[in-house]
Parts: C-alpha cells; sequence; structure tokens
C-alpha cells in the first residue's frame, strides 16, 4: 500500500478522493487473514487527522498534548473510532456490492453523527451550504477527529454519494475510492493494478507450462 511517514508515524496516501472514504483506507487488506493497521495509537489517529485535513495544525498539535496526558480516555475514542470505521466500511460498500444497508452498522455511523452534531457550530462553506463543524478543542476535545469522521460519513450518505464508493480489486487491499464513472478499478493503478497484471502474468505462464507438460506426457504415453 501507498504511505508517507508524518511526525514519526506512517499513514496511508490519500488516494480515495473524498475524505469520508479515507478512514477506511487507515486499514489495508480487508477482509483478509493479515490486514495492516495504520491507526495503531490514538496519536496516530490525531496525525492522520491532521494529514487528511480533518484538523488543522494548531488542533493537531493540541490534540496530540491532551491525548499524551489523558492517555485512558485517549484509547476509548480511538476504540471508538475504530468501531465506527467498520460499520462505515460495511454501509459504505454495500451499493458496490448491491446489498441493502446493514441496519446495526447504519446506527453506528448515526450514533456517532448525532453525538458530533451536538458539539457542533454550524459553518457556512464556500459551497453555500452551512454544515455542524465538529466542535473544536473545548466543547469536543479528545472527540474532535471520531466527530468529524462521523460528519464526512454523514455527508457521503446524505448527499447519495455512497452510490459512487468503489473498492479496490487489489489482492490484500480492499481500500475504498470515489467512482462517479464506476470504471475504476483499483485504489492506485500503479501498485494494485501492475501487482494484479503480474499475477495474472504468472498464472498464465504456469497454466501454460503445466498444458506443455501434460501434452508432453500423453506423446510419451506416460500417465
Amino acid at each position: 500500500m501507498a504511505n508517507h511517514r508524518v511526525s514519526g508515524h506512517l499513514v496511508p496516501d490519500a488516494v480515495s478522493g473524498h475524505v469520508a472514504l479515507e478512514i477506511a483506507n487507515t486499514r489495508a487488506g480487508w477482509g483478509g487473514p493479515s490486514p495492516r493497521e495504520y491507526l495503531v495509537s490514538y496519536d496516530a489517529l490525531a496525525v492522520w487527522a491532521g494529514d487528511v485535513g480533518l484538523l488543522s495544525t494548531y488542533e493537531t498539535r493540541r490534540i496530540r498534548a491532551l491525548g499524551s496526558a489523558s492517555p485512558r480516555v485517549a484509547q476509548r475514542v480511538l476504540d471508538e473510532v475504530l468501531a465506527l470505521r467498520e460499520s462505515w466500511y460495511a454501509v459504505a460498500t454495500s451499493p458496490w456490492g448491491e446489498r441493502p444497508f446493514p441496519r446495526a452498522d447504519l446506527d453506528v455511523v448515526g450514533a456517532a453523527a448525532a453525538r458530533a452534531v451536538a458539539e457542533s457550530r454550524l459553518v457556512p462553506r464556500a459551497d453555500s451550504r452551512v454544515l455542524p463543524d465538529g466542535g473544536d478543542l473545548s466543547s469536543a476535545g479528545l472527540r474532535l477527529p471520531a466527530n468529524r469522521v462521523a460528519l464526512a460519513a454523514y455527508d457521503v450518505l446524505a448527499s447519495g454519494d455512497v452510490a459512487h464508493v468503489g473498492r479496490c480489486a487489489g489482492h490484500g487491499c480492499g481500500w475504498l475510492f470515489f467512482d462517479p464513472t464506476h470504471r475504476r478499478h483499483w485504489c492506485i493503478m500503479a501498485i494494485c493494478g501492475n501487482r494484479a497484471k503480474a499475477r495474472a502474468f504468472a498464472e498464465r505462464r504456469r497454466s501454460e507450462r503445466r498444458g506443455a507438460e501434460r501434452r508432453g506426457a500423453e506423446r510419451l504415453g506416460l500417465p
């Protein structure tokens, strides 16, 4: 998977085209036996949130300090974010699989969004929408990144953009991306796409070799 290092933490590259989908991409290998986890601590969560623009530079710095001072609370918030990520992934990939939205997971996303709204102010945006901001350091505290993740996910649901969420077909990936054309197959063509092509080529070569060996054995009358 594509990643880079920020403030001592390895964070995934932003490839989804929508900030709400980046939270899903903090895990690689969805559905596989050995997923890769990027949100290994609350501090990693704060750094990631700053990197994708959910937190300002000042908010990131302050919330990292708050998390270090209150590790038990920070861990609880991290656990909530990981549970939200799990439910959000299930919801976001339901249209992709032409399945109904899972009710229990929708309720998890809804509860997180409701709490975020309760701690928010309404803020005018450049596109003339007025949206809740997830609060600030005084109203939300350590929950600030969780609130903004929840509101971003809710925005995708409310806008109907969830119908345009794609899932990478790469082996051991499962990253999500925004795909209005419904023609995209890979999170990053140069990585997952090329790996898939290499595996397909290797499999064709193996099949051809097995076929040649079988034909040779038949000519020699071997079993």
